[in-house]
This record gives structure tokens, C-alpha cells and sequence, in this order.
């Protein structure tokens, strides 16, 4: 969650912390886009580089980010918050296809409004179902994926405080 003094600095604030997190992995930037401005109820998309998917150092895998953010209004004197309403969080080949991915968007198109995992043609899983299911997982945090990233796939930290960082859970 962002907050901040007006709701640009609450998106700011959001963006930023987001920003520390793949600090840890890539130089890529958290890019902030919406048509709707700031102010209260807007929603923002933030997303991981210009390009569809960012390659990781120390691994042939590349992340894609997508996540939805809602501008809330302070109660008195409270600052402005800005907190998350959805997701898309995938590792894939470098050059190939999507691994896993952490989807969570509720209200969307897909009647599927719950955080779930896909397991891609890139995860080696053989069955058609286990490929196009909807797997629970309770809500997931970027940071948890990049944990993952480091740990499971050998992705190179960038950073000496990454595990400060990420919270190593």
C-alpha cells in the first residue's frame, strides 16, 4: 500500500515501493499509467518496463508485472492510500513460453475473481487440464515471486540487501 499527502504522491509512494522490489533482480522501471488522473477512486496500472517481459540476470527466465491500484480518500486526517485490486505476476523462458503465472483479477472479464496460478507449457506439466486450470492461492505479493525467481530459478540478485529487501519469508 502507498500513501501520501494527495493522491499522486499515494501512487507515487505505491510505485516506489514496488520499484525497491525488482530493484533486486532488474534495472527495469516501474512505469505508472492511467486515463482517469488522480484523485479519489481512480486506478492505475503499474508495470514492469515498456516491454512485455524483462530478462532476468543468472537465468534463462524473464518477469512480467502488471498491477491495479485504487486511489482510496483519507478519513480526516489521514493520508491518502493507494492499494492493490488486482495482478499479473509470470515467469517464462527467456525465449519461450510462460513457466508460471499469478493472476488475481477480480471484476474483470473472467468470471474467475479469486488469486489463482496457471501452470504454463514452460512449467513441463503434460496435462491439458493442469495447463488451463485456475489453481488457488490465496493473494500473492510481488515480492514473493521474485523470492521464488532468486531461490528456484537461479535469478542473480542484483542487489547485497536483496533478502532485506523481500523480506525473505
Amino acid at each position: 500500500m502507498g500513501q501520501g499527502r494527495n493522491p499522486y504522491q499515494a501512487v507515487q509512494s505505491y510505485r516506489s515501493s514496488l520499484q525497491r522490489a525488482v530493484s533486486c533482480v532488474t534495472s527495469s522501471v516501474i512505469l505508472v499509467g492511467s486515463m482517469q488522473g488522480y484523485r479519489p477512486g481512480s486506478e492505475h496500472r503499474l508495470v514492469l518496463g515498456p516491454e512485455e517481459a524483462v530478462r532476468l540476470p543468472g537465468a534463462d527466465l524473464s518477469l512480467s508485472v502488471q498491477v491495479f491500484a485504487r486511489v482510496s480518500e483519507p478519513a480526516g486526517q489521514a493520508p491518502w492510500t493507494v492499494s492493490p485490486f488486482g495482478y499479473y505476476y509470470a515467469l517464462r523462458e527467456s525465449e519461450g513460453p510462460e513457466i508460471v503465472a499469478y493472476h488475481w483479477h477480480p471484476g474483470r472479464r473472467s468470471p474467475i475473481d479469486f488469486p489463482h496460478l496457471h501452470l504454463g507449457a514452460g512449467s513441463g506439466v503434460s496435462r491439458e487440464e493442469l495447463q488451463k486450470a485456475h489453481i488457488p492461492t490465496g493473494r500473492v505479493e510481488l515480492e514473493d515471486v521474485l523470492l521464488m525467481a532468486i531461490r528456484e530459478f537461479g535469478v542473480r540478485p542484483r542487489r547485497d540487501d536483496w533478502q532485506e529487501i523481500l523480506g525473505t519469508r
